[in-house]
């Protein structure tokens, strides 16, 4: 089962922990060239392990995935094709936060520990 850790380039994933605590616009850039650079097996391949987690629509549901993007994504659509795109980014970077255990990095505010993560 590869990973979104095994698919994108190595410096990528070192950034992405320092990106979370600091976004910026190259790293958005990187984010997108790290995509479109990824073979297409691989990628396909760490997507269909990401949907094959017990909760996996449901989380794409919360990151407001449309359903026909996420059957899309489903059926192997082209991920790289720019109408998904956005939604990939969003995938691809949820599962670099828990692979890279970064979402144990984030500083959640006070008034925002009452809400679900």
């Amino acid at each position: 089962m590869l990973k979104m850790i095994d698919v994108l380039d190595q410096r990528l994933v070192q950034n992405f922990t320092q990106a979370l605590q600091s976004p910026t616009p190259q790293f958005e850039e990187q984010l997108n060239q790290g995509i479109l650079n990824a073979s297409d097996l691989d990628l396909n391949h760490a997507v269909t392990a990401f949907f094959n987690e017990v909760d996996a629509i449901e989380v794409v549901q919360a990151l407001d995935i449309s359903a026909d993007h996420i059957q899309a994504f489903q059926l192997g659509a082209s991920f790289k094709d720019e109408q998904y795109l956005a939604d990939l980014k969003k995938i691809v970077t949820l599962c670099l936060a828990l692979e890279t255990d970064a979402l144990e990095q984030v500083e959640v505010s006070d008034c925002l520990q009452d809400y679900p993560m």
